[in-house]
């Protein structure tokens, strides 16, 4: 049984990785560690749309409109360990000693290990303020997946076979020891007494685990309003609405000692769709492929608070509602059986096994339809800055949201500092906490032309690797061609 079971996570866990190359979290360059304290125009769409008329980082504007802005990162606790970045560049070793890790070693190094990767691609954007007034739109292509591996998901991923989870055969009335010398006739013998649940055994298997994913296109409105400018003071006020149109959506754990498997995906997604792709053809009938399979909506609500563009405080509620995705709950208590049932009448068909076990069908060919609603994940935001003379502002700001729902991180805490030395050039830098992980030191600059005008920047959201042995994240957030005025 080890191959079959090996194979689907092979399966599983190339096609996993293989489609982490999408879209993430809408942070962009120029705020530090703090994207809810110093958003402003289009950028405040999905932080707090009271920012709109507020931007403390550039309160003179009249309109904007995006280039290429985006990011890309992965980070995970398991970047954050000395050891494993000390035996990936073998440090401290002598190159001609150094054999690399048992496969015991990396089952301890990356059980209980939570990976993350984050792609967010902006593909419209656009704002106009007015005297009191401001709205803006933008439209974004967001990319989220993550991965906790217990010990035997890991083991069983990483040693396959040599795995502990195959030491023993359990039968209906025996337990038989896995010493790999069993005859034709005792492998017939132990196939006919396996429970082959399919269910039921990953479940066991992936108890403590989960992987998740989601694809999906966003196109946001805000509108915002300033009230007044009593002795310097002003209150801001704005509310933002966004449709969600999902692409793809995958879900699997085990919960309550049940598997639970959910997916839903665009036709694009299809092997046999992409096989017969004809660039020749009506692009009418290449987008159907491409047709969302989850909708919903989302609101975001804010206020802020300011005296003389010198200081502010806000806070805002973001993603209320929720998405419907239009898919399959998988059923897989006969992946197994159908599959196995071959082995028991004729045991010397191994091969064409371990080929069934490699197929995605053999354990994704079941599943009921289901229309699954999937809630956004409510986030609470607050935030305030200064600004120090002319050069200087300083900000921080606090998210909370729930940490059970994909893409969440419970709690993340930031500081920044911003610096702007001339009119075309700033400087960023900061200090941010995400849940239980270490502390990301992100570091960036914007070229500007003059106060006004087209706006390039680069943002590394971990630099805390330059000075210490290990860094949470590897990632970066850009901008390109982006013109304010």
């Amino acid at each position: 049984m080890t191959r079959a079971v090996r194979g689907f996570f092979v399966v599983f866990f190339l096609a996993y990785f293989s489609s982490m190359a999408a879209q993430a979290p809408h942070t962009s360059v120029g705020v530090g560690a703090t994207p809810m304290a110093l958003s402003g125009d289009y950028r405040a769409l999905g932080w707090n749309p009271a920012h709109l008329t507020l931007s403390p980082m550039n309160s003179n504007w009249k309109s904007a409109i995006s280039g290429l802005e985006g990011s890309i990162s992965v980070n995970s606790t398991v970047l954050g360990r000395e050891d494993l970045w000390d035996d990936i560049l073998n440090r401290g070793m002598n190159n001609d000693a150094w054999t690399g890790l048992t496969p015991g070693e990396w089952v301890n190094r990356l059980s209980n290990e939570e990976i993350q990767v984050d792609v967010n691609l902006m593909t419209a954007g656009s704002a106009k303020r007015w005297k009191s007034w401001a709205v803006a739109y933008a439209s974004r292509n967001v990319f989220f997946a993550e991965s906790y591996f217990s010990p035997s998901v890991t083991s069983l991923l990483i040693e396959g076979g040599a795995s502990n989870l195959f030491e023993y055969s359990i039968l209906g009335t025996d337990t038989v020891i896995n010493n790999g010398g069993w005859s034709t006739d005792d492998l017939a013998n132990i196939i006919g007494g396996l429970n082959t649940n399919g269910e039921t055994l990953l479940s066991s298997i992936f108890q403590d685990s989960k992987l998740g994913l989601s694809w999906h296109r966003t196109h946001e409105l805000g509108v915002s309003k300033q009230w007044g400018t009593e002795r310097g003071w002003s209150i801001h006020t704005g509310i933002g609405a966004r449709l969600l149109l999902g692409n793809g959506f995958f879900s699997l754990a085990s919960v309550d000692g049940e598997l639970d498997a959910f997916g839903a995906f665009s036709d694009g997604f299809n092997i046999a769709k992409l096989d017969s792709i004809n660039l020749n053809g009506s692009l009418l009938s290449n987008v159907r492929n491409w047709a969302p399979v989850g909708q919903g909506w989302g609101v975001d609500v804010g206020v802020a608070l300011a005296f003389s563009e010198n200081f502010w405080a806000s806070a805002s509620i973001t993603d209320l509602g929720w998405m419907e995705w239009r898919g399959e709950r998988y059923q897989l208590d006969d992946a197994l059986t159908n599959t196995w049932n071959n082995v028991a009448t004729n045991p010397n068909e191994w091969i064409d096994i371990m080929q069934l076990s490699l197929n995605p069908g053999t354990w994704f060919a079941n599943g009921t339809s289901e229309t699954r609603r999937v809630n956004n994940g409510m986030g609470f935001h607050i935030g305030a800055g200064v600004k120090v003379g002319t050069l200087l502002t300083f900000a921080g700001d606090a998210s909370f949201d729930n940490p059970e729902l994909v893409g969440n991180s419970g709690t993340r805490f930031g500081l920044s500092c911003v610096v702007g030395p001339v009119d075309w050039l700033r400087l960023e830098t900061g200090i941010r906490k995400v849940g239980d992980e270490t502390i990301r030191i992100p570091a960036g600059f914007i070229l500007k032309t003059g106060a006004r005008g087209l706006e390039i920047g680069l943002q590394a959201s971990d630099i805390i690797g330059i000075w210490r042995n290990s860094q949470s994240e590897l990632g970066a957030r850009f901008c390109f061609l982006r013109w304010v005025w």
